[in-house]
């Protein structure tokens, strides 16, 4: 105790000390900290998913105060294509048939949400910022799936005392919707491999690798979130598309899907009760009947949507009702696009598709590259291979909500969204090989 206080002192010092040398980087150094904890303690409660976002808003202003012009958002020549994201939201406001609902619905992302893109990206400005990026996210994976392990043993979880849900896991985000976060987060985590193995050999690190994620996966398949497995499945074959380059069909495409294939058979075959469940009654699955209403609710309103959040109130005033299994009050169709179909319109559907696919395509052109050149060692480092972690791992979400959630589940979405920006980030302050054809697209 002796020894803290002249310690927290010197540390003062020092903290002053830079904010008045250096005021961009004393701001940085607290806008990525405060990122750095949110991504690593995303799962921890809702509060925590509340507060930090603007907590690292504070910081990012007073960055870009200091040192705008050096920004990434500065530099992002693909700005437009947020225009197209906050027409969409516009859209789901101004014409829904209750705009103030609407507007609440929406409203939540401002904090949990929307400004995490522009956070993100400026956590990004050398490897190792995605270094301790990607180690944030093992950490979150490593302590919720003990957390999961700990509720499989013991009933419940020790953050927040929660119960299993219709015997499966739920961990600290209290719903077995737990298995898509973390599946998720075990996308940018499976990095870890490629940092260990800068100082391990083969063996020592998958054995480490191992036993730091089991636990999160040992949550994955208790939660037994198919939707998960399908993203952590299709994030393999989109890997496996990123490092491969040939010509032929078979290793383009047939490669990257049967990895797919194989991993989410793996995954159902360690969950035999879902497992059997998506084999033998998938006809019986609620979610057609929710699809049904959410495309019903659209043929209504084809060109400016039913608005945000009002996916229960448009079925009803159709006198529509859900399948069995499913209560009247369901509040969305389980299917990202058509949750946005719905809500939107075509009109708003189409901006956000241009939104969310346009950084995919825009990242893959920019990120397959580099990460070639350091596949093949004409390039030294990581930072491309952890940039494309990142970019799997939005796409992972983009696959997920097939089967997911609504667009404006605010844990989903905040968790894409960081995604989005630490990709973007990493493609703005990342030098792109000029003497690969892909490179100059």
């Amino acid at each position: 105790m002796t020894s803290f206080f002249p310690q927290a002192t010197k540390l003062a010092k020092r903290l002053a000390s830079l904010r008045a040398n250096d005021p961009a980087e004393f701001y940085f150094s607290g806008l990525f900290l405060s990122f750095w904890a949110t991504l690593a303690l995303f799962p921890v409660g809702y509060g925590w998913r509340e507060v930090m976002p603007p907590v690292c808003l504070f910081f990012l202003l007073l960055y870009y105060r200091h040192a705008w012009t050096r920004s990434v958002l500065a530099r992002l020549k693909v700005f437009p294509l947020f225009c197209c994201f906050w027409a969409m939201l516009l859209i789901g406001v101004i014409f829904s048939a209750q705009p103030l609902a609407s507007l609440l619905h929406a409203g939540t992302g401002i904090n949990k949400g929307f400004i995490l893109p522009f956070i993100a990206m400026e956590c990004v400005r050398e490897e190792k910022d995605l270094r301790r990026l990607v180690l944030a996210c093992v950490f979150a994976c490593f302590w919720q799936g003990v957390d999961g392990v700990w509720q499989a043993y013991s009933g419940r979880d020790f953050v927040m005392g929660y119960p299993l849900s219709h015997g499966r896991l739920t961990g600290s985000i209290g719903d077995y919707p737990v298995g898509n976060y973390i599946a998720l987060a075990l996308i940018p985590a499976a990095a870890l491999w490629f940092i260990l193995r800068e100082k391990y050999g083969r063996a020592a690190s998958a054995l480490l690798s191992v036993a730091v994620l089991w636990p999160a996966c040992f949550l994955l398949l208790g939660a037994a979130a198919r939707s998960g497995m399908l993203a952590l499945a299709a994030a393999s074959g989109l890997w496996c598309r990123l490092v491969h380059k040939g010509d032929s069909l078979l290793r383009r495409y047939f490669l990257p899907f049967a990895m797919s294939l194989c991993l989410l058979a793996l995954c159902f075959a360690l969950t035999p009760r879902r497992g059997a469940v998506s084999a033998v009654g998938i006809a019986d699955d609620g979610r057609w009947k929710l699809w049904e209403l959410g495309w019903r609710v659209f043929c209504e309103h084809p060109w400016f949507g039913a608005g945000a959040g009002q996916y229960n109130a448009a079925f009803r005033a159709l006198g529509l009702v859900p399948a069995s299994g499913d209560p009247i009050t369901i509040s969305h169709p389980h299917n990202l696009y058509l949750d946005m179909l719905y809500a939107h319109g075509l009109v708003g559907f189409t901006a956000g598709m241009i939104f969310l696919f346009g950084f995919l395509f825009w990242g893959y052109r920019r990120i397959r590259p580099g990460l070639l050149a350091e596949w093949r060692g004409r390039a030294a480092g990581l930072y491309w291979h952890l940039a494309a972690a990142f970019w799997v791992g939005y796409a992972g979400w983009l696959v997920n909500g097939i089967f997911g959630h609504d667009f404006y589940r605010t844990w989903w979405l905040g968790l894409a969204m960081s995604y989005l920006g630490i990709m973007t980030g990493a493609v703005v302050n990342g030098i792109r090989p000029e003497n690969d054809e892909e490179g100059r697209a």
